[in-house]
């Protein structure tokens, strides 16, 4: 879900006689330059915003008696706390690649300030195991946390395109209640990424 907040304001120009008469003389010259030439005029186009998840975030395989959590990092670092680990898939961050194009060529280098906001916490409840995802870290720049349902400000600086790309990670800690059994838990991390300015 991405929004992007952009505002455009198109001021009414006043004209005098005197300068409808200059302005007249003033288009005649260009479209007489403008047979002369075959150059095309670029056009804008509306600024967009996309969000690619690239890699789900990965908790691998491990066992518990009761309650258990681990963490994986967005460095990928990975710990854990009263659980034992478990052959299987390697643990690791998800990651997302988000794109901004700006509408126009124009060879000015921006900032971005956006908001980057997990909504809630993640859960889900499989037979007798619950997991819990309620942590969240990343490496976006000027970040350590990002708190459920709180939005965090970042500013994305050095794009010198049309189209401004950045790849980030994020991490998370999961706990898991288990009463009997075992469960496969496959939980949503939902990511709401917003454009506040161009800088």
């Amino acid at each position: 879900m991405l929004r992007v907040c952009h505002a455009f304001q198109i001021e009414p120009t006043r004209w005098t006689t005197a300068a409808l008469f200059a302005a007249a003389l003033f288009a005649a010259a260009l479209f007489a330059a403008a047979l002369a030439s075959t150059a095309v005029p670029a056009r804008a186009a509306p600024p967009s915003v996309s969000l690619t998840a690239d890699q789900t975030l990965r908790f691998g395989s491990f066992f518990t008696d009761t309650t258990g959590s681990r963490t994986v990092s967005a460095t990928g670092s990975v710990t854990g706390s009263a659980i034992v680990p478990l052959a299987g898939a390697a643990p690791g961050p998800a990651q997302f690649t988000f794109s901004y194009d700006r509408g126009n060529n124009a060879s000015v280098t921006y900032s971005l300030l956006i908001s980057v906001l997990v909504p809630s916490t993640a859960s889900q409840v499989s037979g007798g195991v619950s997991g819990t995802i309620a942590q969240f870290d990343t490496d976006l720049p000027g970040v350590s946390s990002l708190l459920p349902g709180q939005s965090t400000q970042v500013t994305l600086v050095g794009c010198q395109r049309r189209i401004c790309t950045r790849t980030f990670r994020v991490g998370g800690t999961l706990q898991v209640a288990r009463s009997t059994g075992g469960a496969d838990l496959a939980i949503p991390l939902p990511i709401v990424v917003t454009v506040l300015a161009e800088l």
